[in-house]
């Protein structure tokens, strides 16, 4: 999937034309990625060289103006997810920590293996100033990756000390059917009812590419004070209004998931899976009836599929701000 790391005509006017007047004026990103190129044991990946190889809390911010221009933005900061394994966790950890220290209102998760001793992850996380977890099934040893069951990459031992220290987990679903997936419920309802203090964040609107996984997975979920949705950059409107409504609006987050926000193209669901429409799809060339069609930043595409589900729905404009800011700062008590 190519990172072209610019910001075109094509992505100011979508937010001028449609997204300028649905944002508030402050926003709170649920869901943001900070990172440094010497985390990498070896070879970085391959947006490290497209864009900046270091995003520091301001450099984040200065990127984040490509996608909420003119808005004052703070967040939860966790680092890059570690793909094949090749991050080195402690340095991503203290680069997060030292950024999120900078901002009263930033909030930080661990990134942790499901191997960590849980103690010594409450003493790391305590040390650094953070106030949660981030697990990844690229950790889970289960080949292939997309099968692995929540356990496998978040154990028990981990919930339990999140739920001692009223922690959030944000977790990314895998499994083919993603939250709709019999083992994921089972797992996501016994942590929810066994540890009611642990705050669970399902991202992309519980992996929602496929909406109509969302809506039968969360379904199967409802009732859970300690369960809460990022919808970053789930494109399908169908997958915040699955969120909305099994959920409520209360528990809904704004998340960019940057770096993944700049990148340029969509995503959707199909049959039973979803797929993604970067920039060097045939799908934008050719087309006689748009000819000049241009693929604009994933994170303006979901931000316009957020705004439909709103409308759809006919949220007020209160259930609007607790969207981008004040869901945020009851969950991670700002």
């Amino acid at each position: 999937m190519p990172i072209t790391w610019e910001l075109r005509d094509e992505d100011r006017e979508l937010f001028a034309n449609e997204l300028d007047d649905f944002v508030p004026d402050r926003v709170y990103d649920a869901h943001a990625h900070l990172y440094r190129e010497l985390s990498w044991l070896g070879e970085a990946p391959a947006h490290v060289s497209a864009g900046p190889s270091d995003v520091s809390l301001e450099t984040y911010r200065e990127q984040m103006d490509w996608i909420v221009p003119g808005r004052e933005v703070h967040g939860l900061h966790f680092p890059f997810p570690p793909g094949d394994g090749n991050m080195d966790n402690d340095a991503a950890n203290e680069w997060v920590s030292e950024q999120v220290r900078k901002d009263p209102l930033a909030r930080g998760q661990f990134l942790v293996r499901p191997t960590d001793d849980p103690e010594w992850v409450r003493d790391e996380v305590r040390r650094l100033g953070l106030r949660g977890l981030k697990p990844f099934a690229s950790y889970s040893g289960v080949e292939p990756v997309g099968e692995a069951q929540l356990p496998s990459y978040l154990p028990e031992s981990l919930v339990a000390v999140a739920n001692d220290e009223e922690w959030s987990i944000t977790i990314h679903l895998v499994r083919p059917r993603g939250v709709a997936d019999p083992s994921n419920v089972h797992w996501l309802r016994t942590y929810c009812e066994r540890y009611p203090r642990a705050n669970l964040i399902l991202d992309h609107s519980a992996r929602g590419f496929n909406p109509y996984h969302a809506i039968e997975g969360l379904q199967q979920l409802t009732g859970y004070s300690n369960l809460w949705i990022d919808t970053s950059v789930a494109c399908p409107p169908l997958a915040t209004i699955a969120a909305l409504r099994c959920l409520g609006p209360r528990r809904v987050l704004y998340g960019s998931d940057f770096f993944c926000s700049h990148i340029r193209g969509t995503n959707v669901g199909l049959n039973d899976g979803f797929a993604w429409l970067d920039e060097d799809l045939s799908v934008w060339e050719g087309n006689p009836w748009i000819p000049t069609m241009r693929p604009v930043l994933v994170g303006l595409e979901n931000l316009r599929a957020v705004k439909a589900a709103f409308w759809a729905l006919r949220m007020s404009d209160s259930e609007i701000e607790r969207y981008f800011w004040g869901n945020a700062a009851e969950l991670l008590r700002l």
